[in-house]
Formats: C-alpha cells, structure tokens, sequence
C-alpha cells in the first residue's frame, strides 16, 4: 500500500509539473487514463488517485462527453482545511529558512487589534522564508504572545512546524480566520520570493484561536499572484 502511494503522488507530482510548465494549456484535453497509464507504467487505480487529487486542488475539471479539461496553471491554496504549512505540503520537497526572531517585542496598533491585546503588550515576531522544490513560494511573518514562550532555537529547523510546536506547549490549533487581498511586492519581498518589484502578490491574514479559544497567533502570509490562487469550497447550511 505505501509503494502504490508513493507511485500516485509521484504521478500526481509530474503532472502538475507538466501542467504548471505549460505543456498542458488552459482550456485543453487532458491526456486519457489508458494513455497515462502506458505512459507512466502504473495500474489504472493509481492513475485515478492521481488524477484525483489534481481535480481536488483546481488543475482539471472532467467533463461528461468531453473529457478532462486544464482549468489553471497555478498552485492551489487550500481553505477547507486548517493546517500547517508543513502537513500541506508533506509528500514535497519542502524547507524553510528562519530569517530573524525578536522576543519581548512591543506590539503596535495592528498586531494588538489582531490578538486582542492591550497597548504596550509584548509579543514575538519570526519571518520565514519557505521553498518548495528550490522554489521560493512563501514569505510569512508570524506574531505571537508573550505567554506562548518562543525561542529562536526551537524555529530554526528547515522541517520546522510552528503549529506542532504550539501543540507541544498545550495550545491546540483548533480554528483560525483568514482575510485574503493582493497587494504589490515591495523591494524586500521581491527579493526574498524572486519576482519583480510591483509584482501581484497575495497578501494572506490569519488569526489563530487554540482550543480554549485563546488567541496564539497573527500571520501575514505573502505569495507570488503569478504561482498561485484559493480554493474555496462553499456549502449550503
């Protein structure tokens, strides 16, 4: 079962390559299930989870009596789902690089109003540059409470996951909120994500509440516009 898992991410991941390269457009015919399955040399079984998955996150779309269809060649952001950056991407060739740390940090108006905090509070704040596959692909800036203890040590690590550590200290993400808008890549982002000053970027805010409902984190997410897009699901109550 673990080897016929890994023969369909691999697949998954070759294809979204193809896919994201450009080979497959917009708007095309997707190859057929028998011709990727002679083509990549796996069972019929493996091509659908494959295929699946790539439904799932936005690329294809099947169309009865048409066939499968390139709907996007951009990266997908999931939001039916609260987790860490690292268990969202845990089949990728995933690292990061913790590029500063300050403790015991006054936290201005913003940051206050987001973690419901009085004025003058301290907080801690970490930046983190994160690739996938030697792909700079996210920026984020990270505020926490003073209570919450952070240290630069316990950040550091390229496989680090903030919120495995949050859950090591007795605050269990159970919820969050997110506000999503674009903005324009400054000096400093240019550089950190390898696109041109004034490039499209998505600009992500999340709050994140523990399972007391505590406040424990303030994150400013920012990605490249021309990588990446959300997916949202939306379902009637």
């Amino acid at each position: 079962m673990k080897g016929n898992n890994i023969k369909y991410v691999t697949v998954y991941n070759h294809l979204k390559q193809d896919i994201i390269s450009g080979k497959y457009p917009v708007g095309s015919l997707f190859p057929a299930e028998p011709d990727l399955q002679k083509h990549y040399n796996v069972s019929r079984i493996t091509i659908r989870h494959s295929l699946q998955l790539l439904v799932d996150e936005g690329y294809i779309k099947r169309i009865h009596g048409v066939g499968t269809i390139v709907l996007s060649q951009k990266e997908s952001l999931q939001l039916q789902t609260l987790l860490s950056f690292s268990e969202e991407n845990n089949n990728r060739s995933l690292h990061s690089a913790l590029l500063s740390f300050d403790n015991d940090l006054p936290a201005d108006t913003m940051v206050c109003s987001k973690l419901d905090l009085p004025k003058g509070a301290l907080v801690s704040r970490h930046e983190r540059l994160r690739w996938i596959d030697d792909v700079p692909i996210s920026f984020q800036r990270v505020y926490c409470p003073s209570f919450l203890s952070l240290a630069a040590e316990e950040l550091a690590a390229p496989d680090a996951s903030l919120y495995k550590l949050f859950q090591e200290k007795g605050y269990i993400v159970t919820k969050a909120q997110e506000t999503i808008e674009s903005m324009v890549a400054d000096k400093t982002l240019a550089a950190h994500l390898h696109v041109d000053e004034n490039s499209p970027l998505l600009h992500v805010q999340r709050v994140t509440r523990d399972q007391e409902d505590r406040l424990i984190e303030y994150t400013e997410f920012f990605y490249p516009g021309n990588r990446y897009q959300y997916n949202i699901q939306l379902q009637v109550p």
